[in-house]
């Protein structure tokens, strides 16, 4: 079974590798999204487009698990404190952990794109994050059975010994940084630019009812990663390269209609990564550390979307999306639970994205308006998903073409 299990990767990669060098062949850089969703538009010749989105997330402290349950972000911090986790005696405890998270994220994407040709366009997106995870840990003593004791050997005695006090909150994070070598779990917040995007869109055909393109480029591994020391940080970037493939369709035969579909994928590369390899999928505290082989799970995504213009230069839209990522395939030396590291690393997702949108195209090309620009509003809702953050935020969208 592992000669079949290492075959079947080989072939994998193998096959990774071709379509990534046609990638990189085909599309050096990207086209942007535009109105909250994809389409099979392209630039005119000569043209350029600013594109500056802002998504202003609500706080996020739920998840959906791997049966596409909802569950407390947090969920795996609460726990007995007990000789699982330190070297107690049998039935000892120090009591059991109460944690909650809830993240704050601010991402603002800045776009550029530029007509080749009528058929070509090439751009680049530069994601720029915000993200602070407000944490609060203490410390629920009522059923411990192991305090502090300064006056006996080691320091720890029975509930009830002659100068026993149980732990504080305080006390536990000391002795989670001298067992397990982790950042002391407290609120956290990081900025920077996330993994940025390069693409280049071909439209291949277009007729009065249909425009149909694809889209290949490079996602360039720039955001910063997950440390493996901390256990409250969240990475707003992979660490691996990423070939971008894109096909849409677009359907315009029905007056202020228009339809469209777009299935994305996106194939990593295989990478190395210094992780934390827990013996228990539901149990993050391990001291097992190495640098491992790891090859991220690709992407794929379908896209659908309707946009319906009911009033001159204004449109209502509403996009559907439907991803679906592998699990991770991740490898070492060290013999450790490598299969518990990739248990959780799958991850489904149901969106929706709802707004209104308005464009001063048609009343610039009437020469009613001085600037070329599309402004959008919109709700976006993962309201389903396995193995990702229950979230909903609202999206801006500004583009301005000169």
């Amino acid at each position: 079974m592992e000669k079949l299990r290492k075959g079947t990767n080989t072939a994998k990669r193998l096959t990774r590798y071709f379509l990534i060098t046609l990638l990189l062949l085909l599309s050096p850089v990207i086209m942007s999204d535009q109105c909250c969703a994809e389409n099979a538009e392209v630039l005119p010749q000569g043209r350029s487009a600013i594109f500056i989105e802002g998504k202003f997330y609500l706080p996020v402290d739920e998840r959906y698990g791997p049966d596409g349950d909802e569950e407390d972000v947090a969920q795996d911090f609460n726990a007995n404190l007990d000789s699982s986790l330190f070297p107690l005696p049998p039935g000892g405890s120090f009591g059991r952990s109460v944690v909650s998270f809830e993240y704050d994220f601010t991402i603002i994407e800045v776009n550029y794109a530029y007509g080749i040709t009528d058929k070509f366009s090439l751009g680049i997106k530069i994601p720029y994050w915000d993200v602070e995870n407000k944490v609060e840990a203490t410390l629920d003593t009522t059923n411990a059975t192991i305090g502090k004791n300064p006056f006996v050997p080691g320091g720890f005695a029975p509930i009830g010994f002659p100068g026993t006090q149980p732990l504080t909150a305080t006390d536990i994070q000391n002795l989670l940084v001298r067992n397990y070598g982790i950042d002391p779990i407290k609120s956290w917040s990081r900025s920077g630019i996330s993994d940025i995007e390069g693409m280049l869109r071909y439209q291949y055909y277009k007729s009065e009812n249909w425009r149909l393109a694809v889209t290949g480029g490079i996602r360039f591994p720039t955001g910063r990663e997950d440390d493996p020391d901390s256990l409250v940080d969240y990475p707003f970037g992979t660490g691996a390269w990423a070939g971008l493939f894109r096909v849409h369709s677009d359907y315009i035969g029905t007056k202020n209609l228009m339809l469209s579909a777009t299935l994305k994928y996106d194939l990593y590369l295989p990478d190395h990564k210094e992780m934390r390899i827990p013996d228990d999928v539901n149990q993050p505290l391990t001291r097992n550390k190495e640098n491992v082989d790891r090859d991220i799970g690709d992407f794929f995504e379908l896209e659908m979307s309707g946009t319906y213009e009911f009033l001159k230069g204004l449109s209502c839209f509403l996009v559907y999306k439907l991803g679906y990522k592998w699990r991770d395939d991740i490898s070492g030396s060290m013999g450790y639970a490598y299969n518990v590291a990739e248990s959780e690393t799958n991850a489904k997702e149901h969106v929706y994205i709802v707004g209104l949108q308005y464009s001063t195209i048609s009343s610039y090309l009437a020469k009613e308006f001085p600037i070329p620009m599309v402004g959008s509003i919109g709700y976006r809702n993962r309201f389903a998903g396995e193995n990702v953050l229950k979230s909903e935020y609202i999206d801006i969208l500004l583009t301005v073409y000169f």
